[in-house]
């Protein structure tokens, strides 16, 4: 932003502040769309991070810059058309998340080559290749102890083929994906008792 029209310089902070809050809270609404905040890590210093452990992603990373433009129109802002503002925090929002769905995707897209957990839609229905998803899936139980189903991202060209297959799919189709899913509940509820009894042992 290249000048700004307020003549005290606190005016000038306040509306520079509120802006910079108001995308963030934006960003942050698109951004738990998909994924939840604990999830989210926030740097206090550095750049970089190690994580030689992680056997299905990368093991080292870093935090890498995104930027976006947006202009507001110095005669509106004097006009009092407050609403050039929110059309402002609107783009520079959409455009940051386009970029993070990109990024999202990309990363996604090679630690599951890289772990191997692809599936060939070609010659499957939709249903089918989400129950091999699944099948596949070493899934988390969150914080009330139920089973944490993953996001899927599909393209809106997409989407209503795909719940029309799903909601075709009949009554044996829904049995099986949900035993499937009582299946990775016990898994996920076995995992967490090994995790609590490896604590349990150090304690004592």
């Amino acid at each position: 932003m290249g000048k700004i029209p307020f003549h005290f310089p606190e005016v000038e902070i306040g509306f520079m502040e509120g802006f910079t809050e108001a995308i963030g809270e934006n960003a942050r609404v698109l951004r738990e769309r998909y994924m939840a905040p604990d999830n989210v890590l926030k740097f206090s210093h550095g750049r970089t991070w190690e994580a030689p452990a992680n056997a299905l992603g990368d093991t080292k990373g870093e935090i890498n810059e995104h930027s976006t433009e947006t202009e507001l129109n110095l005669k509106d802002i004097a006009a009092g058309k407050v609403e050039a503002v929110f059309v402002a925090v609107s783009q520079i929002t959409d455009d940051m998340n386009a970029q993070m769905e990109r990024l999202l995707i990309d990363t996604m897209t090679r630690s599951t080559e890289q772990s191997g957990q692809v599936v060939n839609g070609a010659e499957k229905t939709f249903p089918e290749s989400m129950y091999e998803m699944l099948e596949m899936m070493e899934l988390p139980l969150d914080e009330d102890g139920e089973l944490s189903m993953p996001t899927m991202l599909i393209h809106p060209s997409q989407s209503s083929k795909l719940q029309a297959q799903i909601e075709t799919a009949g009554v044996e189709f829904e049995r099986k994906f949900s035993a499937l899913k009582e299946k990775k509940k016990s898994d996920a509820q076995e995992r967490e008792r090994q995790r609590l009894a490896r604590f349990e042992r150090r304690q004592k």
